[in-house]
């Protein structure tokens, strides 16, 4: 299980439910964010230019 550093994913109940389920953890360094920019900005643009801009009716038009 690969985590960011939240409260929420450092807790004890949530590390004590992975333990239990034998499960490795791993979380990433602070400075990890700018890996993720490039797909934060594609995702911008794909909303700006075309889910804001269509009207869909339906999940599959989309």
């Amino acid at each position: 299980m690969n985590t960011d550093q939240g409260s929420l994913f450092t807790s004890f109940d949530w590390t004590e439910r992975l333990k239990q389920a034998k499960t490795n953890t791993s979380m990433d360094d602070k400075a990890r964010y700018l890996d993720n920019i490039l797909i934060a900005r594609l995702w911008r643009s794909l909303k700006y230019e075309c889910v804001y801009l269509h009207v869909c009716e339906t999940g599959s038009q989309a």
